[in-house]
């Protein structure tokens, strides 16, 4: 069950935000071991994101996930990603940055993993 916070300084409405969540969830599909039905993915819009002191339009992507990735599922994961952002918001490779964080330990079903 990976986390998904996606932050853009886009303005999305509600419906763009749950075609977008389910074309996230297309690409966590890319992730083998991750149900992308279980997905977890939290949406900010409108933010205030700077660069160089300047307010951009931007994005961030950040991926959670328990237990180590094959490094090619982790790239066609991020291509797939970049596609969309492409595709759905306009939004310019150079415009959209994102991290993968695997971590050791995971709380989920009651305990920790």
């Amino acid at each position: 069950m990976p986390y998904l916070h996606f932050k853009t300084t886009l303005t999305l409405s509600e419906e763009e935000k749950k075609r977008l969540a389910l074309s996230i969830m297309e690409c966590v599909k890319l992730l083998p071991g991750k149900p992308a039905q279980r997905a977890m993915i939290h949406i900010d819009d409108a933010c205030e994101i700077f660069r160089d002191g300047e307010f951009a339009e931007c994005a961030f992507m950040e991926t959670q996930f328990q237990r180590p990735i094959e490094m090619n599922d982790q790239k066609n994961y991020i291509e797939a990603l970049y596609s969309l952002f492409q595709k759905q918001l306009g939004l310019s490779i150079p415009q959209v940055y994102m991290s993968m964080i695997d971590l050791d330990t995971w709380g989920s079903r009651g305990t920790l993993h």
